[in-house]
């Protein structure tokens, strides 16, 4: 059981679920389900304390002590709250994008300019991130840029596993859509990714697979084709799910 829990979190207790290589998996869930408390436990970002379980990643056991030591096993986190958890707004965006993959672009812990320069040019290709420079204040940019700044920071270290909480919240139709054919192409070249998200046509949209949390157990889970946004309500509120199993 994790020490120093916060008030109104819901730890994961009970969650048993598989993302496979090319797979979008959905988290699905009522407020306090334990969606956001799930992806911080797989990131290592929850509070510590004993737990039970296992977890493994590309067939071998994996149990990080910390965020760095996610990001060196393949892992990556966008968190929910981008510029609480994710952003330091006064910073410029290539510094925002190179931050979580400073080993790729230094020798011997010296940054090389040229290779940060080239690694944030591409990002910012491969994003479509609309910003006047590199030198720019990540804050000066439109909040769905600012969510492809955190994307491209964590894309840049080629992780096996992207964990996304509330990927597209405070982000303009335009900028969602675009965040939406970016996570297809990830998995179409092999990305596992689990989302979490209280958008429900998101989630019956985007995901393959969707699994309903309900107080930190895995209660439900449901294919997304034919899957209707009912469906998941009534598993997250303890019923029976049309197409899935409730557990």
């Amino acid at each position: 059981r994790p020490r120093g829990t916060r008030p109104g979190r819901c730890e994961p207790a009970g969650v048993s679920l598989t993302v496979r290589a090319g797979e979008i998996v959905g988290l699905a869930g009522l407020m306090g389900a334990g969606r956001t408390e799930l992806l911080e436990t797989l990131y290592g970002a929850g509070p510590p304390g004993r737990r039970s379980g296992q977890i493994r990643l590309a067939g071998r056991p994996y149990a990080p002590r910390g965020p760095r030591a996610a990001l060196r096993a393949g892992v990556g986190f966008v968190p929910e709250d981008r510029r609480r958890s994710a952003l330091v707004l006064e910073h410029p965006v290539g510094r925002s994008i190179v931050l979580a993959a400073l080993r790729r672009v230094s020798t011997a812990g010296v940054v090389r300019a040229g290779r940060e320069r080239d690694a944030v040019r591409q990002q910012v290709a491969a994003l479509a991130i609309k910003t006047s420079s590199a030198a720019a204040p990540v804050g000066s940019l439109s909040g769905g840029n600012q969510q492809k700044v955190v994307f491209a920071r964590h894309l840049l270290t080629r992780p096996r596993l992207l964990l996304l909480d509330e990927p597209t919240r405070g982000v303009d139709v335009g900028a969602k859509a675009e965040i939406y054919r970016l996570l297809r192409r990830l998995a179409d070249d092999g990305m596992g990714i689990l989302l979490a998200s209280s958008e429900l046509p998101e989630l019956t949209g985007v995901c393959d697979r969707i699994v309903v949390l309900r107080r930190g157990r895995a209660v439900a889970e449901l294919a997304a084709d034919g899957c209707t946004g009912e469906d998941i309500l009534t598993a997250a509120m303890g019923g029976t799910a049309a197409g899935g199993d409730d557990r």
